[in-house]
């Protein structure tokens, strides 16, 4: 009997040492460091940390990534870039992705920065210090992916896996206008838009091309700065001009009040959003007090919401509701 206990115990401890030397060999090679520039203090920043930081836990849980003989470690660095806070220059994003660089030594960016142009002002940056940068949120800017084209051999380290504000519009927000026109005998829109740069395009080539297809677009879509609060005065101009539909592309957390004061003045015409923060959000409900009822969003990319798109949809989804206690919060989860 003493030599079946003292036979368990020495497997025990074998198989402990075995454990705590691979966890030391993991720990002790050197950390692929991931440099992520995100607004922390916003949707699209602060749900891209969290995913990223899941998918790190879940690599180094499975031993890390090989690279050469050895598998090593991810960490992850993340720093507020403030780019989608109104007011704050895009020198200050960029200021970021260089500490990223160059004081926590990243060997890659991923996540953004988020606003389209700062993203695209770090084009240059990524290329002095030839850093790989995979934007996994925010940047819908057609524009990015152009530039690549242009000069390729220059911006060759810049990458994207989201969503473009092109193809959004033209593959996903004219078809659904399209069939919520035909379904409900709709074709009077209204356009309201944030002044940001993947906006204003957006708003813009949606009304020409719904324009082309036969639907009255009333005047030039409603611009609205970064942090405004009271969308009143658009708002009934939309109800006086007998909008059907209001097209809303707002990426700011004050889209919720836009969504209450809709309800509030009981304009008549359904809030159809290709991004609308807000509403991306699973506490949208409780926080437009029930208000957003009729409203539409696009969360742009599987995962972000339940579905079986693909098989590693309900995976993700599931993971992420787990890991945070929250499902997926919006644009820039999934993709990050």
């Amino acid at each position: 009997m003493k030599a079946k206990c003292l036979v368990s115990l020495v497997l025990v401890c074998f198989l402990s040492l075995t454990f705590f030397a691979g966890a030391s060999a993991l720990a002790a090679e050197k950390p692929i460091v991931i440099g992520a520039p995100l607004a922390t203090g916003f949707l699209y920043g602060w749900t891209a940390e969290r995913a990223i930081k899941l998918a790190v836990e879940e690599i180094n849980a499975q031993g890390g990534v090989k690279v050469g003989a050895v598998k090593r470690p991810f960490a992850v660095e993340a720093m507020d870039t403030r780019d989608l806070e109104p007011g704050v220059p895009v020198s200050d994003a960029l200021l970021t992705v260089e500490k990223l660089i160059l004081e926590k030594k990243a060997d890659f960016i991923i996540g953004g920065p988020v606003r389209s142009e700062a993203a695209l002002a770090a084009m240059d940056l990524l290329s002095k210090y030839k850093k790989i940068s995979i934007l996994t949120t925010g940047a819908l800017t057609p524009a990015y992916h152009a530039r690549v084209a242009e000069n390729y051999d220059k911006y060759k380290y810049c990458f994207r896996i989201s969503g473009e504000a092109k193809w959004m519009v033209t593959g996903e927000i004219i078809p659904s206008l399209e069939t919520i026109g035909k379904t409900f005998n709709l074709n009077k829109l209204f356009i309201m838009v944030q002044d940001v740069a993947h906006a204003r395009a957006g708003g813009e080539l949606i009304a020409k091309i719904m324009s082309g297809k036969g639907w009255t677009v009333l005047g030039k879509p409603e611009i609205y700065p970064t942090g405004t609060t009271d969308f009143s005065m658009g708002l009934l101009k939309a109800k006086r001009e007998g909008a059907q539909v209001i097209l809303i592309w707002m990426d700011m957390p004050e889209s919720s009040i836009l969504l209450k004061q809709w309800y509030d003045l009981k304009i008549p015409a359904l809030p159809f959003g290709s991004i609308i923060a807000a509403a991306e959000q699973p506490g949208f409900w409780k926080a437009t007090e029930g208000k957003g009822e009729f409203c539409l969003a696009n969360v742009v990319n599987a995962g972000n919401a339940p579905s079986n798109a693909t098989p590693w949809t309900m995976k993700f989804y599931d993971a992420y509701t787990k890991r945070w206690k929250i499902e997926p919060e919006g644009y820039g989860a999934s993709s990050s």
